[in-house]
């Protein structure tokens, strides 16, 4: 992305038909295409398009009239504020002036905005406040049309501000590199318009150039030149009201453009916090890096011709198999670019961690550290017994005998099926795990498994064992860079961590949508204190008829990485799906750790289903039932009267049992459902329903065994599924495209100005964590409601 253009100047002293002493404008402005840093003073409107945090500063010093101007402004997410001073030393007059600005966004691109300024000249009486509105429509990344109403209601026509309003078009043939821009201005209709045409040109990456002109000889132009997040430029103005002048300015954003070249550079990303599909801000906690954020970075470096290498800097990582998995394929990108990956494990890493290492090109570690590498664990609880102490009777039907998520509350202990499975999805996962170690660290597997049964280790053990090359403390990690990466560099702990803006959206979009947590009815909700996070079906939907309706998305990649939950809930996203589809727009579905029961039912319908060997998925089955405590209430004296009308009115009351009628009647819709969901998994999947039934069961599978049968298209990650949605949506390989987040929720004034001002009034508070073991009951607090299930066994953690 280009970085924005930043150049404006006190309008009073660089001319213009809509010049007037309070304000600030760009010498060589355009109406529709001005969205950075003081726009507040050209179309306010525009703000809203550019969320990118701005600062600029800029001196005028007039030539044939030695007056002089000063101006300072800063832009944010929608919002402005700016000071002006001027002053005549002729007349030994000065004039201040201040202005505050929002934008907010309506539907269909367009923004609208306001700008309030508070003026100060010299002069008894003389203060005074003026008022502008603007708008502008950005309807396809090429074309962009305003429009401003300023100074309503002559303020004060005796020092020369008077009301204006003027109107612009901008054309972009090639996007960021030119833009031909279309100005009428007038003041007070006075039958005296301005015609102005504006040219900006990019002929280099981090060159800016600006011409503008008008049919009464009014000339300005000049360039900026970028030096990554700061710039600097002059630019020359000939007007008819003050004579020529220069304009010197500085500004300073958020992007890496530049004139000069970059150097070498080593990136170094640090997995030491969250990294979730949508990571929201909150009054008590900042949002953090998305996970497709992450991936996006490794990506640029890979391309980033100025990156010589990346360091990794790994701890107990907060990733699930699946997406080690995608991180290790960005490794390896690198690596096939001949960019070399080092590995600093820093504290207590875990398998997953050193599974991600392992296939980097060196290994260190804190001399302090120890290395988790233990092999694989999965804990199921069972609570039959403590149901049958304390007096409680669970009740539950499933179709069919793999759906084994009710047994924690009718077992003692697993079943046969349910042991089936999990010795299955273990072999699997500890085989791609002995295979990834052995491939990077050039170990047998045999010789590995015994390595393992050997582990946790200390440092000397690891390196005794072949598992780490060195253990070295931070401040002596820089030096063993150089080792390694034996060019001039620098390392860099913020590359590409924060996204420029152009202010424009690019004319192709693929769409990114998140199923991420437990599928119930309603709209999603984010992490609480003492709830998790869950996947609503009337947020999901409505994002997904978001990217059907919108005719610059052109398919849609649906991460799924949720163990299911409701079966209404899911079907309900599965026919969301449908209708993406009718629009003639693909959809991908790219699976994370867990796509299983009523995540597997989501993405049954898709195009193409993309998932890693190692992702949990399946759980083809749905099950219901209830809890009696009707034992219980006897023990404690508690007793309940039921009052019906109808044969099973109470069947799901939790102070009896049902009986054989009413169990029956569960089991009925039970099969329904169950049926249901097989006949969506056949008709997305091009199956009988013999052969579903044959998989299905609610049996859990890998990655790669799903492969094997059926139930996935590719193995692969998430990059690779954005990969086919675009070679399937007709996108070509060199063409520009844009991958966007909808979340299915708007916001008046934009999440970049909600997180703004959190983080304002935002406390220094700890949010506590639930302890592990109410943690595991997260999943089916989010479902109270919920009749039939499609979930999978609830609690299947892989240590």
């Amino acid at each position: 992305m280009t970085h924005p253009l930043l150049i404006l100047a006190a309008s009073s002293l660089s001319g213009g038909a809509l010049a007037s002493p309070e304000r600030m404008a760009p010498p060589a402005y355009s109406i529709a295409a001005e969205d950075e840093v003081g726009t507040a003073w050209v179309n306010p409107g525009n703000l809203g398009f550019n969320p990118d945090p701005s600062l600029g500063l800029w001196f005028r010093q007039g030539l044939t009239e030695q007056n002089t101007a000063f101006a300072a402004a800063t832009s944010a997410g929608g919002t402005s504020l700016g000071v002006l001073y001027r002053y005549d030393p002729e007349a030994n007059e000065a004039w201040w002036g201040l202005n505050s600005a929002l934008s907010i966004g309506f539907p269909g691109r367009v923004r609208g905005g306001a700008n309030v300024t508070w003026s100060l000249p010299d002069g008894e009486g003389n203060n005074f406040v003026s008022y502008d509105l603007g708008v502008g429509w950005r309807p396809v990344s090429y074309v962009g049309v305003g429009g401003t109403l300023r100074n309503l209601g002559n303020p004060a026509p005796a020092l020369g501000v008077e009301t204006a309003y003027g109107v612009g078009a901008v054309l972009r043939p090639f996007n960021d590199v030119l833009e031909i821009g279309f100005d009428f201005e007038d003041k007070q209709l006075e039958q005296d318009p301005t015609y102005a045409g504006v040219v900006h040109l990019k002929p280099v990456e981090g060159l800016d150039i600006r011409l503008r002109g008008d049919q009464k000889g009014n000339l300005s132009g000049g360039l900026t030149v970028w030096f990554g997040g700061a710039g600097a430029g002059a630019y020359y103005d000939l007007t008819d009201a003050d004579g020529s002048g220069v304009i010197g300015h500085l500004t300073s954003g958020i992007g890496d453009e530049r004139l000069a070249g970059l150097g070498s550079r080593v990136p170094v990303i640090a997995f030491d916090r969250s990294f979730g599909y949508q990571p929201t801000s909150s009054f008590f906690s900042a949002a953090g890096e998305s996970y497709l954020h992450l991936l996006e970075r490794l990506a640029e470096a890979a391309a980033d011709r100025s990156v010589r290498g990346v360091v990794l800097k790994l701890d107990a990582t907060p990733f699930s198999y699946a997406q080690m998995a995608e991180l290790q394929a960005a490794v390896a990108e690198l690596q096939a670019r001949d960019k070399p990956v080092i590995a600093y494990l820093d504290g207590s890493a875990s398998n997953g961690a050193y599974m991600l290492a392992s296939g980097c090109d060196r290994v260190y570690m804190h001399p302090a550290g120890d290395l988790s590498l233990i092999g694989l664990s999965s804990e199921l609880m069972y609570f039959k017994g403590v149901f049958d102490l304390v007096g409680v009777e669970p009740q539950f039907a499933r179709r069919a005998e793999y759906k084994s998520a009710v047994e924690q509350y009718t077992n003692t202990e697993p079943s046969d099926p349910s042991r089936e499975q999990m010795d299955a999805l273990l072999d699997d996962l500890f085989a791609h795990m002995l295979e990834s170690v052995s491939e990077g660290r050039d170990i047998e597997i045999e010789e590995l498994k015994g390595i393992i049964d050997e582990g946790p280790f200390t440092p000397t053990e690891a390196i005794a064992a072949g598992l780490v090359d060195e253990t070295l403390y931070p401040d002596e990690l820089e030096e063993k860079i150089e080792e390694v990466i034996d060019t001039l560099h620098f390392l860099d702990e913020d590359y590409a961590m924060v996204d420029t803006n152009t202010g424009w959206e690019i004319s192709r979009q693929i769409a990114v949508i998140y199923v991420d947590g437990p599928i119930v009815s309603g709209e999603s909700a984010t992490p609480g204190f003492f709830s998790g996070g869950s996947a609503g079906a009337d947020t999901i939907s409505r994002a997904l008829m978001q990217a059907a309706e919108l005719d610059s998305v052109r398919a849609v990649v649906l991460r799924v990485d949720s163990p299911g939950g409701s079966a209404f809930a899911s079907d309900n996203i599965w026919r969301a799906v449908e209708k993406v589809k009718e629009e003639g727009k693909p959809v991908i579905v790219s699976m994370g750790g867990v796509a299983a029961s009523g995540g597997y039912y989501v993405a049954a319908g898709a195009d193409a289903i993309y998932a890693e060997e190692t992702t949990i998925t399946g759980s083809i089955g749905i099950y219901s039932g209830k809890m009696s405590f009707g034992e219980l209430y006897e023990k404690v004296g508690l007793n309940t009267e039921l009052f019906t009308r109808g044969r099973n009115a109470a069947m799901y009351s939790v102070s009896r049992p049902m009986d054989a009628i009413e169990y029956a009647a569960m089991d009925r819709m039970i099969s329904h459902g169950y049926t249901q969901f097989k006949e969506r998994v056949a008709a997305g999947r091009g199956m009988t329903m013999e052969e579903v039934e044959q998989v299905a069961r609610g049996r859990v599978w890998s990655g790669s065994r799903a492969k094997e049968i059926g139930l996935v298209d590719e193995l692969g990650g998430l990059q690779d599924a954005i990969e086919r949605a675009r070679q399937d949506a007709g996108i070509g390989a060199n063409a520009e495209v844009d991958l966007i987040t909808i979340r299915g929720v708007e916001t008046a004034f934009g999440d970049p100005v909600i997180e703004r001002v959190q983080a304002l009034f935002r406390p220094q508070i700890a949010v506590p964590e639930l302890p592990e073991e109410l943690a595991r009951l997260q999943p089916y607090l989010a479902l109270e409601g919920e009749t039939l299930l499609a979930m999978s066994p609830w609690i299947i953690e892989i240590k």
